[in-house]
């Protein structure tokens, strides 16, 4: 079973006052699909993630997040969470490889939020099968070349923009995604 791909990020000075301008800042970074017709889907939840949602609607391309931060502050406490589930444009394989729509979750969690990482802002990139090359597979190689470089690019914005006191890029499983990225120059995929 393929492994699921995330990234944490600590802010500087987050805390419940601050919650909903971080969230607004996170969702205006991020580079929300242009092709996809799927619609984005906006929920709310307190406590943690087992409890149903406080908030949940769905949004119709295109999507405007600063809707949904602006909603986000009538849910402002310490113990809720607010979440994203929407598509950004990454190389997949359909048939060939080819631009396309994929599904990621963004994530804001207030300090007493039950969060395992203890992070304020995740995006779940979904399968890390997209950010690495199949053996033998030259249009592979490009495509996860590609992917991974949207996802450097992201993660250079996020750094740059919204005060990080940390990041970390992780796999459910615990494995190390840039150990698997060395394997995969090992094997003679050298990222270009």
């Amino acid at each position: 079973m393929a492994d699921r791909l995330s990234l944490s990020c600590w802010v500087k000075g987050f805390q419940t006052l601050t919650m909903p301008k971080h969230w607004e800042n996170f969702l205006k970074l991020f580079p929300f699909s242009r092709l996809t017709k799927a619609p984005v889907v906006c929920r709310v939840r307190a406590v943690g993630f087992a409890e149903p949602a406080l908030f949940e609607d769905a949004y119709q391309q295109p999507f405007r997040p600063e809707g949904f931060a602006q909603l986000s502050r009538e849910y402002q406490h310490e113990d809720v969470a607010y979440e994203v589930e929407c598509d950004w444009d990454l190389m997949r394989k359909d048939g060939d490889w080819r631009l396309g729509p994929v599904r990621v979750g963004l994530y804001c969690f207030g300090p007493a939020y039950d969060n395992e990482v203890g992070d304020h802002l995740r995006i779940d990139f979904g399968v890390e099968d997209l950010f690495l090359p199949e053996p033998g597979d030259e249009a592979s190689l490009r495509a996860s070349q590609a992917n991974l470089r949207s996802l450097l690019h992201l993660v250079s914005e996020l750094s740059s923009k919204l005060q990080l006191e940390q990041k970390h890029l992780w796999s459910e499983s615990g494995t190390n995604i840039a150990a698997k990225l060395q394997e995969a120059a090992k094997l003679g995929f050298l990222m270009q």
